[in-house]
């Protein structure tokens, strides 16, 4: 795992600066500290950097790689679990292998098929590919977003880097807020890709390839043209045997490496049953690892993994984790996130994942389980609305609500039971801050400039969910590609890699989500139990009391934080003389959601995180604090 940055001066043509490439590799350190390696073509006017975490051929895998000729010369972020398979097949083509790297495998597979080879990979990748041939450049990303892959085109010149600080580096880029993420991040508190904060910063979309060359034509395209279609005639025994296979078969792949692999545990069922098969399969006692709070409550797993490593026989650790520690990180955490993903687990991962670097260089993580299988209470929300649709709209949801004022999830089925369009309902439930509570927090100034592109960035995935029957299916599908790579995966690659730690996600292998996708919905939700057919399956590793026992989450004590102390810091640094809130919201409007979230009428947990996050983050890169 690894961090990349380049440079193409496809218009410009002004010499690469080496000074520059070594800058934007330094801002990326943390991603890669065993190495460093830079190549620069001088005659198109491109230079690649890449920073090395060693983790697969340690000795030759040094990068930028290049074929025999020299031809073709890549930078690569991330992982190929089937690169053995492949390396096979082109070996039989006739192709020659210098190393028993996965990165020669790239290059070698896009030599013979170009880019329609991506889609053969399966792994967590980010890359650019210099072809010299073809005087271009090519950037690609993994088929679900893991690996980040950020992009600018600013005065001639296409920089690219695995995070923004690379890009940030560059002299001609001047930093500017884009108001049309600014939009969207109040809607779902992160940006869909392609959208970032800074104007005119993108991420490449997951699943896709950008080209560019010499002579200046851009090609932004798929490289996987699929669409999930439901496969009706599959019987619940066949699909849990064929779950348990590729469950099996995505861990004992994600295994591979030349160093050892740990395990973050959780106190759910997903990580219990990942580290249940790497223990199997592994030939000394994994290690796991697992973080929580002091107290009581949902965002306590200690106990519950404690159980899950001892049933597995795993070399345990775990840290506690208090508020000032929480609070200390999460004032700087944004350097590293780089965008104000406002997700209270952000500085927990961070923890943990420092705990698990001063033992290996490599984890496996459950996430990736919950969004193809219907593991979040929005799902059962989904399910019972599309079905009620007519009835719900004439209950009096109004009145219950003001009697329910702290109950989050009833107040969001009201707001997105009203919607009759499915498109429309999808994003009620990924919302945020209304558009009636938009008009009261934002300054008309910032209004004038805002533009609404929210239900696009949705419809571009509802788009390719025609062939699939049910809307529970539809919801998955997208949340798998737009909730999951540039929120979750997101902030996981950036904490992971802070701490100079590489995290795979086997629930995200191609050939089980693509198996899981074609199942009934059925199979995924039934009432009010979500991830059936993974709760099944497991029944043959795992004892009920794990699989059954209530599902916790990744949560922090947030909500009761902002009831006390945490509530007033929130109003000293949104209310400071020089706060980037001021510019933007009605601070009277802020003060008044922190009053009545401290004092228990409403509950505003996510609102509040939200704009606090936004703030530190203005602080960190508009402001140099």
């Amino acid at each position: 795992m690894c961090g990349i940055a380049g440079i193409f001066n496809y218009q410009n043509k002004h010499s690469i600066d080496l000074q520059v490439l070594q800058k934007m590799g330094g801002a990326i350190r943390h991603r890669g500290p065993d190495d460093e390696g830079f190549f620069i073509d001088p005659a198109v006017h491109l230079g690649l950097c890449h920073r090395r975490l060693s983790i697969i051929d340690l000795t030759t895998g040094k990068q930028p790689m290049s074929n025999a000729a020299e031809t073709i010369w890549i930078v690569f972020n991330g992982e190929i679990y089937n690169f053995v398979d492949l390396k096979k097949d082109l070996q039989k083509k006739g192709c020659h292998f210098r190393t028993t790297s996965d990165t020669e495998v790239i290059i070698y597979l896009y030599e013979k098929y170009g880019e329609k080879g991506f889609e053969r990979l399966n792994g967590i990748f980010a890359f650019g590919i210099y072809d010299k041939r073809n005087q271009c450049l090519i950037l690609a990303r993994d088929h679900f977003g893991v690996k980040p892959l950020y992009y600018t085109f600013v005065q001639g010149s296409l920089v690219f880097g695995s995070e923004i600080k690379a890009i940030l580096q560059y002299p001609s880029f001047k930093k500017e807020l884009d108001y049309e993420a600014f939009h969207s991040f109040l809607t779902f508190r992160y940006n869909p890709s392609p959208q970032t904060l800074f104007k005119d910063i993108k991420k490449l979309y997951p699943g896709h390839y950008l080209r560019v060359t010499s002579e200046g034509s851009v090609e932004l395209e798929s490289y996987w043209n699929y669409q999930p279609v439901t496969n009706a005639n599959i019987s619940e025994e066949e699909a849990i045997e064929e779950y348990q296979r590729l469950l099996e078969q995505s861990i004992r792949r994600q295994l591979v490496s030349d160093v050892p692999v740990g395990l973050l545990l959780s106190g759910g069922i997903d990580s219990a049953v990942i580290g249940y098969l790497m223990q199997k399969y592994a030939k000394e006692k994994i290690k796991t690892f697992t973080i929580g709070f002091p107290g009581e409550g949902d965002f306590n797993e200690l106990s519950d993994a404690r159980v899950s490593a001892r049933l597995i026989g795993t070399e345990h650790y775990e840290l506690e984790l208090t508020q000032k520690e929480y609070m200390d990180f999460f004032y700087k955490s944004f350097y590293y996130i780089e965008e104000p993903i406002a997700e209270t687990s952000i500085s927990a991962l961070y923890y943990v994942s420092k705990l698990a670097s001063d033992h290996v260089k490599v984890v496996l993580a459950g996430q990736g389980a919950d969004e193809p299988m219907a593991g979040y209470h929005r799902y059962i929300g989904e399910n019972y609305i599309n079905k009620y649709a007519g009835l719900l709209r004439i209950l009096p949801f109004q009145t219950i609500a003001a009697i329910l004022p702290r109950n989050e999830r009833f107040k969001r089925a009201v707001y997105v039971s009203k919607f009759s369009s499915e498109l429309q309902r999808f994003l009620g439930i990924y919302t945020i801050f209304t558009p009636e509570q938009k008009d009261q927090l934002l300054n008309d100034d910032v209004k004038g400039q805002m533009r609404d592109v929210d239900e696009m960035l949705v419809e571009r995935l509802y788009s390719q969910t025609s062939q699939l029957k049910d809307s529970l299916s539809k919801i998955t599908f997208i949340d798998t590609r737009m909730g999951l790579p540039d929120n979750l995966l997101l902030f996981n690659d950036k904490m992971t890699m802070a701490n100079s730690l590489e995290m795979r996600v086997p629930f995200l292998d191609i050939g089980l989500i693509t198996f899981l996708e074609s199942l009934p919905a059925s199979f995924k939700l039934r009432g009010t139990t979500g991830k059936l057919i993974h709760k099944k399956a497991v029944e043959k590793w795992l004892p009920k009391e794990i699989i059954y026992r209530k599902k916790r989450g990744f949560e922090t004590p947030m909500d009761t934080w902002l009831q006390s102390d945490l509530a007033q810091v929130a109003k000293n640094i949104i209310n400071a003389k020089d706060s980037a809130c001021s510019n933007y919201f009605s601070l009277r409007y802020i003060n008044r959601m922190i009053d009545q979230h401290q004092h228990r009428k409403e509950n505003f947990r996510r609102h509040i995180f939200a704009l606090l996050s936004f703030e530190l983050w203005c602080k960190g890169f508009f402001e140099g604090r």
